[in-house]
């Protein structure tokens, strides 16, 4: 694996291997510009001059030739923005509001950029917006490729330590003087701004959130009784600047700290491009976060594919055990010490941790029975369990009284195409496949033209084809599609909301629930339920088994992920329950 920092005056190259130790570092190399690039990023000739000369001598001691390549920009190079979620528009109507806002910008015409959007999901309350230059994602993707390189991900530092820091709620600071520029992720929300300090005083310049004070306490810069997060600097901050973040959670960056150095490294790397590299290569939001290397769109990201809950799940004596929702246990348990303690013994913490998960799973099984769709055992969003079930001798209520008839169309018409598509193309040559309300896209690895369109029966709102792999025998598809709602609603599938449970429990082999919060309208009320289902057999039964539902079980949304390469697929179907 190679990876590659981008600043204004060089690039910093290092060339990596990962095995089950860890990741390996083989080497690094500071590579000088001809001039800074700052002033040439929207100028395609200028800037490759400048930059295809860099990496031609960085491919002279790191050969680039099926190399995955892994970029990091400064976020200098971005224009970042947030824009509050409509749930309403769909991700097309986004991209055109996108558009629209660039062009209110009023930039000079060779000023073009492409324009990214990440959600963070469940809360999906807003979104996070990259503009970047055309003209340098075109010099460096068409570079890497001449090369020999496959350009496979390119994105800001932020990014790196937001999503890929194993933890899903953090923040990054970066320093000018006596402001800092901040951006982070709480409460699966992004948010941005600058805070400032004055005779040692925090105060707020500009923000996103709600409040200011949802700014300083999340940031540890004031007491407060709302949560503070970890706070990371790629920068190195000197005495002074660290004492303002003293009470804070603070995290400076070191680098390389979490790789193995197989030779020795130049004192002369500079540290900020250090840390970045050293992001690039621990960070496990790759494939995950937006990628500047794709066509421009929005990405949902789950924190749920980065940190996976269901390892935490299996040993809950070394986790946090939760008992309620404002009480849990956060221990970390030491056999030795335990047995040391005077007169504790292992044995018996074991027991009374039993009996009370024993006593929790009891009591919310009862409140189960009433209300499925309650979050699943009252405790956390977060919560996932392999396997569950419910009463079904219970009799099923017609309630689609003042059920949208739009949603229902919707539901129909994401089934419909799920089982199309993956009844008549292979499921593992998809690398992605996203289908909400009206919106469809997919990317698809074949030799030959899946021909998705003829097989939806509807033109694509857009289409592009790449080469990949050396002989060019082997494509990447791109397609988007407007979906037009079904047509057929009168006849609702046979599975209730009964059944549905029975049914997933005796025809999947691997799969977990997630429930949300109920949602409340005027005329109904739903029971959000995020199904993630693994493997290609329990994925096609799951989407048959979802094309036969009553019309008390809503298909909301699709998403399907894999590396066709090397196929693993999983995929979550995003259902509301009408409630009785």
């Amino acid at each position: 694996m190679i990876g590659i920092v981008i600043s204004d005056a060089f690039l910093l190259i290092g060339q990596w291997d990962k095995s089950d130790t860890g990741y390996t570092l083989n080497a690094v190399d500071k590579i000088d510009f001809n001039e800074p690039i700052s002033s040439l990023l929207y100028n395609e000739s200028d800037l490759n001059s400048v930059l295809a000369s860099a990496l031609r001598r960085a491919k002279e001691i790191h050969a680039f030739d099926g190399a995955n390549i892994l970029i990091g920009l400064p976020d200098s190079f971005i224009e970042h923005s947030v824009v509050e979620n409509d749930r309403d528009l769909s991700k097309s109507d986004f991209i055109d509001y996108f558009e629209w806002l660039n062009n209110q910008k009023q930039r000079p015409p060779h000023q073009t950029v492409y324009t990214y959007g990440q959600i963070y999901f469940p809360a999906e309350s807003n979104m996070h917006i990259c503009s970047i230059p055309k003209a340098l994602v075109r010099t460096l993707k068409l570079s890497i490729t001449e090369m020999g390189g496959y350009p496979s991900w390119m994105g800001p530092v932020s990014t790196l330590y937001l999503d890929g820091s194993n933890i899903s709620e953090a923040a990054i600071i970066h320093r000018n003087g006596s402001r800092y520029s901040f951006m982070k992720v709480q409460n699966n929300r992004f948010d941005m701004g600058i805070v400032t300090f004055s005779g040692g005083i925090a105060r707020v310049a500009a923000t996103t959130d709600k409040s200011e004070d949802i700014t300083l306490a999340a940031l540890g810069l004031e007491k407060s009784d709302l949560d503070d997060i970890p706070v990371f600097s790629p920068q190195k901050l000197g005495r002074q600047a660290t004492s303002a973040w003293e009470f804070s959670d603070f995290r400076p960056s070191t680098p390389f700290e979490e790789v193995n150095i197989s030779s020795p490294i130049s004192s002369k790397i500079p540290r900020y491009e250090a840390n970045i590299l050293s992001q690039l290569i621990t960070a496990n939001c790759i494939g995950y976060s937006f990628n500047f290397f794709e066509e421009p769109g929005i990405t949902d990201f789950f924190y749920t594919q980065v940190i996976p809950v269901l390892e935490e799940l299996e040993e809950p004596l070394n986790k946090n055990i939760k008992i309620s929702d404002s009480e849990s246990v956060n221990k970390e348990v030491d056999k030795e010490e335990f047995v040391d303690r005077k007169g504790q013994s292992f044995t018996g913490f074991s027991i009374t941790v039993l009996l009370i998960v024993i006593l929790f799973i009891g009591f919310n099984y009862l409140k189960l029975q009433d209300q499925i769709n309650s979050p699943m055992f009252g405790i956390s969003k977060d919560f996932t369990i392999e396997r569950s079930g419910f009463d079904s001798s219970s009799s099923s209520i017609d309630t689609t009284k003042g059920l949208s008839l739009d949603l229902l169309k919707h539901s129909k018409a994401i089934s419909s195409s799920i089982l199309s598509l993956l009844t008549e193309t292979d499921l593992n040559r998809y690398n992605a496949l996203t289908i909400t309300k009206s919106f469809l896209s997919l990317e698809y690895l074949s030799g030959s033209n899946p021909n998705i369109e003829n097989i939806l029966g509807v033109e694509p709102t857009s289409f592009s084809v790449e080469a990949t792999g050396k002989d060019s025998t082997v494509f990447l598809w791109y397609y988007s599609f407007e979906l037009p709602a079904s047509k057929d609603v009168s006849a609702p599938g046979k599975i209730s909301k009964m059944d549905l449970m029975e049914q997933l429990d005796t025809t999947l082999t691997d799969y977990s629930l997630k429930y949300f919060e109920q949602v409340f309208t005027k005329n109904q009320i739903y029971g959000p339920l995020l199904i993630w289902v693994r493997g290609k057999a329990d994925i096609l039964q799951a989407s048959a088994i979802f094309s036969n539902v009553k019309n008390d079980i809503l298909l909301r949304k699709f998403v399907l992920f894999n590396k066709s390469d090397k196929p693993n697929p999983r995929a979550g179907f995003y259902v509301s329950i009408l409630e009785d």
